[in-house]
């Protein structure tokens, strides 16, 4: 017995197939969500100091599932704007380490060498307890400031 197949209508058939699936899950980017997002500010500060570079993660749990939100560091300021903020609720923060881009780079010796600075952010060993096993938390709130001070330790 010979079997026929027919290419033209395999494609359709899977097309369709594919067009079903996204339609009953809903297929979307996680930007049209409808998960309100906010702004958040705050500071870092490293055994005492403004730390000087650093990644800072928000992670938020939702029924849509987990959101993070991340925002760079930079001599113990960060800020991350509404449209990449974290969702209303609480939130697990993390700090982590940051290489600086080569142009932060040549300014933060130069800030290192005035006594702006004073770490080279190279040197930073943040402890796991501040980003894998952080426990950091941030309750954020719709109408609220949301800005927050993390005070984080070398030992």
């Amino acid at each position: 017995m010979l079997i026929m197949f027919d290419y033209q209508r395999s494609i359709k058939s899977v097309l369709l197939f594919t067009a079903l699936v996204c339609m009953s899950f809903s297929c979307s980017d996680s930007s049209s969500s409808s998960v309100e997002r906010v702004k958040v500010s705050g500071t870092v500060l490293y055994n005492g100091d403004p730390l000087s570079s650093a990644k800072i993660l928000f992670i938020s749990e939702t029924p849509e599932g987990i959101i993070k939100s991340s925002g760079i560091v930079r001599q113990g300021i960060y800020q991350i704007p509404a449209a990449g903020g974290p969702p209303v609720g609480k939130a697990r923060v993390e700090i982590v380490p940051r290489t600086p881009e080569l142009e932060e780079l040549t300014q933060i010796k130069a800030e290192i060498k005035s006594g702006k600075i004073l770490s080279n952010p190279l040197d930073l060993k943040i402890p796991d307890i501040y980003n894998k096993k952080s426990q950091l938390t941030a309750m954020i709130t719709r109408d609220g400031q949301n800005s927050f001070e993390f005070k984080i330790e070398s030992k």
